[in-house]
């Protein structure tokens, strides 16, 4: 199922996955849990240079057993179903010379770029580092579903496309069991 690609960047294909870096844990799903949920920030030093292009970083967290009604693990993309990478349509942290008031064109996309760069300043994406602006999703949250007195294996993956240079990073944190039935896969933003 790799590389993945982005639907909103109709026929770019993205080139073989390089560098992957991740982490597998397999977990003893409690009897009173119906799914689980984490949070992540994605980074990347792909904005705004390689928006839909061959060359892009990825994040993807991969569950097995597959959740029902999905076509593989990957349980973390936006609502128009683009992996969690450049092309994402939560990638809101960044800038651009007109930004605020105005989003950013890059790639030939419009972004809010909202959060703007403050929350990129230290963390080796902001132009701090290297005197550009990178990019950021934010802080989203990823839901799934998860059958109870079971074994579920996550993985959650980082890779570069294309080539092996300017990688990107994801923070995941704040991992709950959650207790309710009726879970469903869905990644969102985190209120502010």
């Amino acid at each position: 199922g790799f590389p993945k690609e982005s639907p909103s960047c109709p026929g770019k294909i993205t080139g073989e996955p390089n560098d992957a870096v991740g982490i597998e844990m397999a977990l003893r799903v409690p009897s009173n849990a119906h799914g689980f949920t984490f949070q992540f920030n994605f980074y990347t030093y792909e904005w705004p240079n390689y928006i839909c292009s061959q060359y892009n970083d990825f994040f993807v967290a991969l569950v097995s057993p597959i959740p029902e009604g999905q076509n593989d693990g990957n349980v973390s993309f936006d609502n128009q179903g683009n992996p969690v990478s450049v092309n994402n349509v939560f990638l809101d942290a960044c800038g651009c010379p007109d930004n605020p008031p105005t989003g950013c064109l890059a790639g030939n996309k419009n972004y809010k770029c909202s959060l703007g760069t403050s929350s990129l300043m230290g963390t080796g994406f902001g132009h701090d580092t290297d005197g550009f602006d990178h990019g950021s999703t934010g802080w989203l949250q990823t839901t799934a579903p998860a059958v109870p007195n079971t074994t579920m294996t996550i993985r959650w993956v980082v890779y570069d496309s294309g080539d092996g240079n300017l990688d990107s990073s994801t923070l995941i944190d704040n991992w709950k069991w959650i207790g309710e039935p009726g879970v469903s896969v869905e990644t969102i933003p985190i209120p502010k």
